[in-house]
């Protein structure tokens, strides 16, 4: 890794686990917005790239640690940003256009609500799957598809960054 793109990884995973830790009683459970996951759409620019899914994975591990599921949600829920942010590395590979950046979004909040859903809140936390799909999947909408894909417009549009 370069020392730029050390620099990009630890900038996002310091927001992420900030925005976590700092928004906790929204950020866990069966029902949550997780504010931070408005950042899983940064790989889909070519400007912040596999550092951005280093990042978020980092963050998540970091911010998780203040989860009541403990490390069970550590490391199922930076699998999720694992799996979710390589998914939109690979989509804005494909294509910056905007049908492209709503896919990754759709497809990143598919991923966080079945793991998370699954594994987290369901396995180790007792709650319904489909109530916990559903819980998580309402949030990861605002996060990702609100708030994600919009940041990611303003990055494009405003600041030029691709």
């Amino acid at each position: 890794m370069r020392v730029a793109g050390v620099v990009k990884s630890a900038v996002i995973a310091s927001l992420y686990a900030a925005f976590v830790i700092l928004l906790a009683p929204i950020s866990f459970l069966e029902f949550q917005v997780r504010v931070a996951d408005a950042l899983l759409l940064l790989p889909f620019l070519d400007y912040f790239g596999v550092y951005g899914v280093v990042g978020l994975t980092v963050g998540c591990a970091i911010g998780n640690i203040a989860s009541p599921f403990g490390v069970v949600d550590v490391v199922f829920g930076s699998l999720a940003n694992l799996v979710a942010s390589l998914v939109a590395w690979a989509i804005g590979r494909a294509s910056k256009r905007l049908p492209a950046l709503i896919t990754a979004a759709l497809a990143e909040s598919i991923v966080v609500s079945l793991i998370v859903g699954y594994f987290v809140l369901h396995l180790f936390g007792g709650v319904e799957f489909l109530v916990a799909f559903i819980g998580v999947l309402v949030g990861s909408l605002v996060a990702i598809g609100v708030l994600g894909t919009s940041l990611i417009v303003f990055l494009m549009k405003g600041l030029k960054i691709h």
